[in-house]
């Protein structure tokens, strides 16, 4: 179940980074980092490793449990939409060979970038969001991004957007290939919540 949780946790964060860059133009950096570099990471021994321990997803762990606890009104209904619009592009990206082809080979191509640029420069987040585009974007289901609008017409917060979107669904990927699976939601959310619970209380660095 930590393994479940801690892939929910990193589409969480990814999605709490959406609606940062999406509202109000801000990237935060060190949130960021852990989910852009597990889109580069192919050889991770466990989730724990692929995210630099569990310490680096809190403010992931943190909504997860907010949302799962909370009761109607109380829950984030933007946060709700993103997450099920996630895994329901996970499902359809697993269902497409095609596509699951494109994307690898633009990875490897963005990869190479980081012979001689930072993992969050511009010239990486424009290429990965470009990845983006040319693979998931062409499933059924587009993602809307709700934000202002003089936000969202800047390329370089498109690209945001677009990279941590693509790290969400690489978590969610991930969250399928362990036992994910939505019922979880209704069927286990108190266990979900205990998890998450536990992991705050022990971080992992």
């Amino acid at each position: 179940m930590e393994n479940i949780v801690l892939s929910l946790a990193a589409i969480s964060q990814a999605i709490q980074q959406v609606q940062k860059v999406a509202w109000k133009g801000q990237l935060d950096e060190a949130e960021a980092l852990p989910l852009i570099k597990s889109i580069f990471k192919f050889d991770a021994d466990s989730i724990v490793e692929l995210y630099s321990g569990s310490a680096s997803l809190t403010t992931g762990l943190r909504m997860l449990r907010n949302q799962l606890n909370a009761n109607g009104n109380e829950r984030n209904a933007e946060y709700g939409r993103y997450m099920a619009n996630i895994l329901t592009l996970q499902r359809q990206f697993e269902k497409n060979p095609e596509v699951q082809s494109i994307l690898s080979s633009r990875i490897e191509h963005s990869k190479r970038l980081l012979d001689y640029e930072d993992i969050l420069a511009a010239n990486v987040i424009s290429s990965l969001a470009d990845s983006y585009t040319q693979s998931i974007s062409n499933l059924p289901l587009r993602i809307q991004v709700q934000g202002n609008p003089q936000i969202l017409q800047n390329k370089l917060n498109q690209d945001k957007i677009r990279a941590l979107l693509l790290s969400a669904v690489r978590a969610a990927v991930l969250w399928r290939q362990i036992g994910g699976r939505k019922r979880q939601f209704l069927f286990q959310r108190k266990r979900l919540c205990e998890t998450a619970d536990q992991l705050l209380r022990q971080p992992v660095y």
